[in-house]
Order: structure tokens, then C-alpha cells, then sequence
């Protein structure tokens, strides 16, 4: 619990920073920062990648944590989990069957929203991992005024938003068959 709240509470561009210190100069494990382009080395440019996919992956790792665990805490105190426990069912049964694929729905919610978190994150990391990515491209733009291609970036944010929520309301239909759309 302690670790999860740790991670919500960090700031992005502090964790990173930290990373970078940590495994990149203290240890030399890692290189600290850019972009290696993949024909030049796989091995290369996946090490490059792991700092800066810990930095964004740890924020949302703890929500989602937090998330899931308030979730499954909630759905343990139902009438059909006591059911299923007073018919026999292992606990493993009654953990994945049933309260597990009842508390999908909030999870799946969720997780549709920790991806707009994520694009906002993204915008700090390639900044702090002098990556080349979306986000940079975002802050160049901003600070050259370029109007056009500021508004080109956030509508591609906002269409892969509207997407993602798409596929959520999708997932919906196939993780509650109660959930029916119109026909």
C-alpha cells in the first residue's frame, strides 16, 4: 500500500531523474538518455527504453494497484462470493471466477483512462529522456507558435482518446454479457 502510494505521488520527470541517476550514473547499467533507431541495434535501442518505459509504467502500475485492490476488496463482501465459497469452490475459483471477472468492468474503465494519463506522461519522459517522440514535437511546436501543427497534435491526441474509448465500450459487450448495445 505504502509502495503504491509512493508511486501515485511521485512526479514523472522526478522518478525519471532519479532512474537516470540511479541506474545510468551511479551503476552504469543503463544508458541515460536518447534514442537509438531499432535497425541499429535491437539490444540498443530496448536499453534505451527501459528507463523511460519504468518512468511512465510506475505511476499507472500503483493507480492501477490501488485500483484493483479497492475493487476486489469491494466485490469480496458480496452475496454471490458467500455463495460460491458455501458451495465449495476453492478460493483460487472464487478469486478468478468470480470476483476477478465481476470487477473487469470498473478495471476496464480504468485502465481506458490511465492511457490519456500516459500521453500527458509521455510529453514530460521524452523531454527528460531526450527522446523523439510526439511529445517533443508538441513542445517545439509551442515554442516556434506553430498553430497549425499544435492543433495537427492535439486532435491525433484527442482522435486516439475518442479510439481508446471505442475499444472500452466494446470490451464492455465481452466481459458482461449482461451489457447489450443497440442492434
Amino acid at each position: 500500500m505504502l509502495i503504491a502510494m509512493i508511486g501515485i505521488s511521485m512526479p514523472t520527470f522526478w522518478l525519471g531523474l532519479n532512474l537516470i541517476f540511479v541506474f545510468a550514473v551511479s551503476f552504469r547499467l543503463l544508458p541515460p538518455q536518447g534514442y537509438q533507431p531499432l535497425h541499429e541495434g535491437l539490444w540498443d535501442n530496448l536499453s534505451r527504453m527501459i528507463l523511460p518505459a519504468i518512468t511512465l509504467g510506475a505511476g499507472q502500475g500503483a493507480f492501477l494497484a490501488r485500483i484493483t485492490r479497492s475493487v476486489v476488496l469491494e466485490t469480496l463482501r458480496e452475496d454471490y462470493v458467500r455463495t460460491a465459497r458455501a458451495k465449495g469452490l476453492s478460493e483460487r475459483r472464487v478469486l478468478f471466477g468470480h470476483v476477478l471477472r465481476n470487477g473487469l468492468i470498473p478495471l476496464t474503465t480504468v485502465i481506458g483512462l490511465t492511457f490519456a494519463i500516459l500521453m500527458g506522461g509521455a510529453v514530460v519522459t521524452e523531454q527528460v529522456f531526450n527522446i523523439p517522440g510526439i511529445g517533443r514535437l508538441l513542445i517545439q511546436a509551442v515554442l516556434r507558435r506553430d498553430f497549425p501543427l499544435i492543433q495537427g497534435i492535439v486532435l491525433f491526441i484527442a482522435f486516439l482518446y475518442v479510439l481508446i474509448n471505442l475499444v472500452i465500450d466494446i470490451l464492455y459487450a465481452f466481459l458482461d454479457p449482461r451489457i447489450r448495445y443497440a442492434e
